[in-house]
């Protein structure tokens, strides 16, 4: 059992963020699947949860910089070791830069673009005057990771299954449902 859980807060944040991020990964992916015709559904949901994911990482990544401390105190696993425990540090960074950039660049490529932010059952406007090399640059950062950044959420699941399998207490400390407030 490990010895330290995650607070309410950066449990409820986790899965407040990794819900829309998880849907806006699944919805791009189907829209790459699909027929020319579905296409146009598939991205909207994808922008839009999306947009969602930033809305809510945003005040997550302060949490986590206001609470840095805290963090610091959560321990690793029992039963993993220097190497595996590194490769979760590199990974939970790489995680955070993932759903950190790919939200805004997404939001930048619609906002600047012109064409605004899908966003449910509206599309928020863009700026009145498009600056295509500020959409273009972003759009090149969002298509490059995420290329190879939609393979971090599984490692992650992956991982988290890998212990609690084990026997780890992985479900514990992240679990915001029968906890006490602190």
């Amino acid at each position: 059992m490990s010895a330290q859980a995650y607070t309410i807060a950066a449990s409820y944040y986790h899965w407040l963020v990794a819900i829309p991020l998880m849907g806006s990964i699944g919805s791009v992916l189907k829209c790459q699947q699909s027929p020319k015709e579905e296409k146009g559904k598939w991205m909207f949901r994808h922008k839009s949860l999306g947009l969602l994911t930033g809305l809510i990482v945003a005040p997550r990544l302060g949490y986590r910089v206001m609470n840095a401390a805290s963090y610091r105190n959560v321990s690793h696993p029992v039963g993993s070791g220097p190497i595996e425990n590194a490769v979760a540090n590199v990974s939970h960074i790489a995680l955070y830069a993932f759903m950190t950039i790919m939200p805004a660049t997404g939001i930048a490529m619609g906002y600047y673009g012109g064409k605004g932010l899908p966003f449910f059952f509206t599309t928020l406007p863009g700026a009145t005057v498009a600056n295509g090399d500020i959409a273009k640059q972003s759009f090149n950062v969002h298509k490059a990771l995420g290329v190879y950044g939609k393979y971090l959420v599984p490692l992650h699941i992956g991982g988290a299954v890998k212990h609690s399998v084990a026997g780890h207490g992985i479900w514990s400390r992240i679990n915001p449902f029968g906890r006490p407030m602190h």
